[in-house]
């Protein structure tokens, strides 16, 4: 009786990518991800997740950058703004020899 060993590059978990599998297949990969997130994953450990664009910006993260990027617009096209940082007191160090 002869075992031939298989290696399998997919998890057996669908939307679970190996790094290679996700090169070889970056079109399959980014289809399925219209439908369901997709999980890249490096030696058996989740290490990114590729979503559609419109789960993208409709994630809170995606909505807290835009507000950002929009009010530092704003800021910028109000000729900017006035940080006052008040000055450094001295203070004993635990480094200092005693």
């Amino acid at each position: 009786m002869v075992i031939t060993p298989t290696i399998m590059t997919m998890s057996s978990q669908r939307g679970h990518w190996s790094v290679a599998d996700a090169k070889a297949k970056l079109s399959e990969l980014m289809e399925e991800a219209r439908s369901r997130p997709q999980t890249i994953e490096r030696r058996g450990r989740p290490l990114v997740v590729v979503v559609s664009i419109e789960q993208f910006e409709d994630s809170d993260d995606a909505a807290r950058w835009r507000r950002f990027v929009r009010t530092s617009a704003e800021i910028r096209a109000g000729g900017g703004a006035d940080l006052r940082v008040p000055r450094r007191t001295r203070r004993r160090t635990p480094f200092a020899s005693a």
